[in-house]
């Protein structure tokens, strides 16, 4: 009953208020950066795993997106482990709905030394959109980048996580924009609707780079094999991203740089097979002032169950 009350309490907290759970173009959620404690690299109780995720979000005007993944891992040795994964949008709204494959990952987790309570980890990746992003409605206008299922980037992506104690967990990335193919040819005044005006100019869309600090810690329920990890992440968008206006100029957005910090609390269940099922949720404290890159949230919830073998 202990059990059910805190589940319960964590969910209603974090739903009152949940936005955008990280802000960023995906690296949030990646490998050890996704850490749960019984993931260290040569730890896993199986060698595969295949995950399975749907979340559910109310973006910027209204817009509902849902966005569903699907992830393999093996565990190629004691240190080492490989992480593939690939994602796809439904997005809906006054402006439209449209529907993509997003992009897909991979990422090699790294664990120099096995220790029983603390776990360093790192993590090296890339990014590769399979869409660019220019999703048009049914009257064949462009839609802004919160209907997209991809911002066209190729990224490079490296991380490092810290695990003391079984408790405390630490993590610091970066993503980083290397080739950009994003062909978004969205301007706001193509609608009559006034509403269009909230999505900012996304026209060839240029992106910077994320820069991620969290700090997350273990509440251990063993009876019930559920664990709940409360977090504070802080994302850095190190510069104003930019778009070319109608005359051919590269013109940055003002207000696109800067900090969003976001709470979140992870409940995973492990049954005894070492299938899980988890559940996401989480909140924003500090956003951006402007994000076009469609990122915005007003609510989101994410399910993933978890096939080990």
């Amino acid at each position: 009953m202990k059990t059910i009350y805190i589940f319960a309490i964590a969910m209603v907290i974090a739903l009152n208020g949940f936005a955008q759970g990280c802000s960023d173009a995906g690296f949030c959620s990646l490998g050890v950066l996704k850490n749960n404690i019984e993931d260290t690299v040569g730890t896993l109780p199986k060698k595969h795993a295949i995950d399975f995720g749907i979340n559910y979000g109310l973006g910027e005007q209204n817009t509902s997106t849902i966005n569903t993944y699907v992830q393999y891992q093996v565990n190629l040795n004691n240190h080492f482990s490989f992480q593939s994964k690939l994602t796809a949008t439904y997005a809906t709204g006054f402006l439209g709905h449209a529907f993509n494959i997003g992009d897909v990952y991979g990422t090699l987790n790294y664990t120099p030394r096995l220790n029983s309570a603390n776990s360093l980890n790192f993590i090296g990746g890339i990014k590769i959109p399979v869409s660019t992003g220019n999703d048009k409605n049914n009257e064949g206008k462009p839609l802004p980048l919160d209907y997209q299922a991809s911002i066209g980037t190729y990224d490079a992506i490296a991380g490092v996580n810290y695990i003391v104690n079984r408790t405390w967990e630490f993590d610091a990335a970066v993503q980083l924009p290397v080739i950009q193919i994003n062909k978004s040819t969205y301007f706001p005044d193509e609608y009559n609707d006034p509403r269009a005006l909230e999505f900012a100019p996304t026209n060839n869309f240029r992106r910077k780079s994320d820069l991620l600090g969290r700090i997350g810690y273990y509440i251990h329920l063993p009876q019930s094999s559920l664990t709940l990890k409360p977090s504070l992440s802080a994302v850095y968008h190190i510069g104003d991203d930019a778009y070319e206006n109608k005359f051919g100029y590269k013109t940055s957005i003002d207000g696109s740089q800067g900090l969003t910090l976001n709470g979140s609390i992870v409940a995973t269940k492990t049954f005894k097979n070492a299938n899980r099922f988890e559940i996401v949720v989480g909140t924003p404290f500090i956003v951006r002032k402007i994000r076009p890159d469609g990122l915005t949230r007003s609510g989101v919830i994410n399910f993933q169950y978890t096939i080990a073998f």
